[in-house]
């Protein structure tokens, strides 16, 4: 079920064939009509007419610093695979191929499987967004870039996000069921079997160590990183530096 629930009128409103107005008051007018969830019209309608506008401002307020905006320092190429979903990674192979096939992904498998990758892999995020804004079907710059720069990459040191989005594998097993049938464990660390989403996680963590413990939402994660011991903590380095040195491979 590639869609899910979702309504699948971005284009059409990016693509300026559908007014954002129009939108609101037909979920208006639905609730009032058919007394919805008044919990799940008030969100649809938030994200219509806070989130989208919200994404408009930030695009004219910051750029055209924001296009170019590489607050980690990246610098390495996008995988080929990108562009084909040829990957040994289930979760990562599931959403390029159905994003190639349908120009269409959720919010979380841009957010925390494609984008995710990008920013604990180290890929500059400049090719990330041109990625972004040559595969979907909605990406007009406006919105994606902010999007994807912003929120998925935290390429600009969060002008308006408050933390980098990443997390392990245990994050993509418990809300999908890409696992399933993966030749990597999400539950491990080191060894030829280790996940990269969950090494890249640990290794990002460590090298970003101080900024990570000096932010509320991320200093838990920084102490769970202390937790695993000098001796872990090298061998998932040591890792992690084969998967970066060798990512058209993974």
């Amino acid at each position: 079920m590639p869609f899910g629930w979702h309504a699948l009128l971005s284009s059409s409103m990016n693509l300026k064939l559908l007014h954002p107005l129009e939108v609101i008051q037909a979920a208006e007018n639905a609730w009032r009509c058919r007394q919805l969830d008044l919990a799940s019209v008030e969100g649809f309608i938030r994200q219509v007419l806070g989130w989208r506008e919200f994404m408009r401002g930030i695009y004219f307020l910051e750029m055209p610093h924001l296009k170019a905006a590489n607050h980690f320092g990246h610098r390495r190429d996008l995988p080929a695979w990108y562009w084909t979903g040829d990957t040994h990674m289930n979760c990562m192979r599931q959403c390029i191929t159905q994003t190639l096939n349908l120009g269409y992904a959720h919010h979380i498998q841009r957010l925390m499987v494609t984008g995710m990758f990008g920013v604990t892999a180290g890929i500059t995020p400049q090719q990330v967004c041109d990625w972004y804004l040559a595969v979907y079907v909605d990406a007009v710059e406006w919105v994606e870039l902010p999007n994807t720069a912003g929120m998925a990459l935290f390429a600009d040191g969060g002008r308006f996000t408050s933390k980098p989005y990443i997390a392990g594998g245990a994050y993509v097993r418990k809300m999908s069921n890409y696992c399933t049938g993966c030749r990597y464990e999400p539950q491990t660390r080191t060894g030829p079997s280790a996940c990269p989403m969950t090494v890249l996680y640990w290794n990002f963590l460590d090298t970003h160590a101080s900024e990570m413990a000096a932010n509320p939402r991320t200093a838990v994660m920084v102490q769970n990183l202390e937790r695993l011991g000098t001796d872990q903590r090298l061998a998932v380095r040591q890792r992690a530096a084969q998967m970066l040195a060798n990512l058209d491979a993974l």
